[in-house]
């Protein structure tokens, strides 16, 4: 049996309320589940972003290059870069001759790039935004080279 301490005297240290030891160790398990689940969600995330980067930058590089090209009045190299469906319709001199008449593109911007597979037929459109209008450019792959095959004096 235990007494009380006498009048004056301190009484023994009041009793620690902290966490069991169970509490701790389920604390420090969620905390590790969590921290490893937004890891996860991260890495997933740069792996998704990475991906569609690399899927939708050949085509856009493609278009962008055919756009400088042209305001760079290089056409032959422009022309290069059709596709074979309208190097078909078009000779290099009405292509140049086109491009000569329509108003000076000037600067651009791509605002937006889709690549898609249809009956094993790949194509994207990239969307470029000038300070005036928008336009989308159309592309399809022939063997691993994307090409013009559609869009601005295309």
């Amino acid at each position: 049996m235990t007494y009380p301490p006498p009048p004056g005297m301190p009484g023994p240290p009041p009793k620690s309320r902290g966490l069991s030891r169970t509490t701790r160790i389920v604390i420090i398990v969620v905390a590790v589940v969590a921290l490893l689940c937004c890891a996860g969600a991260v890495g997933g995330g740069f792996w998704l972003f990475r991906s569609v980067q690399g899927a939708t930058a050949p085509a856009r590089d493609t278009a962008t290059a055919y756009l400088d090209d042209t305001k760079a009045g290089n056409y032959p190299a422009a022309y290069a870069r059709l596709c074979e469906r309208l190097r078909g319709q078009v000779t290099e001199a009405q292509f140049a001759r086109a491009w000569q008449a329509e108003q000076p593109l000037g600067g651009y911007r791509v605002t937006n790039t889709q690549v898609s597979t249809t009956n094993g037929d790949t194509s994207a459109e990239v969307t470029i935004t000038t300070a005036d209008r928008e336009k989308v450019i159309t592309l399809v792959k022939e063997g691993d080279q994307w090409r013009v095959c559609g869009g601005p004096t295309g």
